[in-house]
């Protein structure tokens, strides 16, 4: 009995691990996402040079700067300038600069305003996949300073700042402002990582994403971070179904039934005045076989049209006789039949 109930508790642990294990399991299959399809999502080590010829514009490899400068009539105002891209660190005030790893990628401009991103493209995506953009975003922007509400490096009487990413599901050129950009809803991510995310269906094999980023005033601090990007497959391209092909039924047209040649008659043959057809020549004569029992049966006289079918002599006499064998048969039965009757009383 202590057996039997320590093997009901080994049952039952048994089981309920199982059924622990399928409830972790099933939530991680049913959420499963692809792989990681950015390089360097973390704006780690290296950064670089983006732009050839461009003072202060350092980018984690492999991401690239993309900025939009204004007329002179708006820089000569502070707006939309070449904003200064660099890596930010732990040790940037007030230290909450980096969200993960080391570092993290930083854009700004001081008294200034920009309309500025980063973007990176991507190859060998399936055409037709649902692809997912994910980020984290923090921004800075204060008035100024000596106002005194900016305290511990926070915003104070900040500059909306329009930020929001998206993918170019047609890959191409790096264009900011291409029509087929899938964009997420805007945010302005003031002091704290705000996430961001926005899915769109690839229509080529190369996609690109973008960060977009726009301060409407020239605040003496306008600054973006960004950290913790991704991009992955959610929906694998549907299968393509061939639709049955409607091949037209085409009925054959009625075929003409040629009307039978006439046969022309002998040149030979009379034919009778009253187009009764003959069966046999009036002098055709028919040779019966011989009968198994008799002399040869002799010929038959001549056939007048539509003769009676002929008979032989010996099947009359056949015919005749038929009627005597079976009687005689008969006699026969009754004779055995009273001889064994006999014989059985003897």
């Amino acid at each position: 009995m202590l057996l039997r109930k320590w093997d009901l508790r080994r049952l039952a642990a048994v089981l309920s691990t199982a059924l622990l294990l399928a409830g972790l399991v099933a939530p991680l299959g049913a959420g499963a996402q692809g792989p990681q399809l950015l390089q360097n999502p973390g704006f780690e080590l290296p950064h670089v040079q983006s732009i050839p010829g461009k003072e202060n514009c350092f980018l984690a490899a492999p991401w690239s700067a993309w900025f939009v400068e204004g007329p002179q009539y708006e820089r000569d105002k502070g707006l939309r300038l070449a904003p200064e891209y660099k890596g930010a660190t732990r040790a940037d005030v007030p230290g909450n600069r980096v969200r993960n790893g080391d570092l993290s990628q930083q854009w700004f401009h001081s008294f200034g305003s920009f309309q500025a991103g980063v973007w990176q493209q991507v190859s060998n995506v399936p055409v037709g996949a649902r692809l997912k953009f994910e980020l984290w975003v923090l921004t800075w922007s204060c008035d100024r300073e000596e106002k005194g509400n900016c305290g511990g490096a926070t915003s104070g009487d900040p500059s909306p700042m329009h930020v929001r990413i998206g993918i170019d599901p047609n890959g191409g050129p790096a264009d900011a402002f291409a029509e087929e950009i899938v964009w997420s809803p805007e945010q302005n991510a003031y002091d704290a990582w705000h996430h961001f995310e926005v899915e769109a269906v690839a229509t080529d094999s190369t996609v690109t994403a973008f960060v977009y980023s726009h301060p409407d005033y020239a605040s003496q601090d306008n600054n973006v971070y960004i950290d913790d990007a991704s991009l992955v497959v959610v929906a694998l391209p549907p299968t393509a179904t061939r639709r049955p092909t409607n091949t037209p039924t085409q009925t054959p047209e009625p075929t003409e039934t040629p009307l039978p040649t006439a046969t022309a008659l002998p040149t030979n043959t009379a034919v009778p005045p009253t187009a009764t057809p003959t069966l046999r020549p009036p002098t055709a004569t028919a040779t019966l076989p011989p009968c198994p029992t008799c002399a040869p049966c002799a010929p038959v006289a001549t056939l007048a049209p539509y003769p009676a079918p002929a008979t032989s002599r010996c099947t009359a006499a056949a015919l005749a006789v038929q009627p005597l064998a079976w009687l005689a048969a008969l006699v026969v039965a009754v004779l055995a039949f009273l001889v064994g009757r006999l014989s059985a009383r003897r």
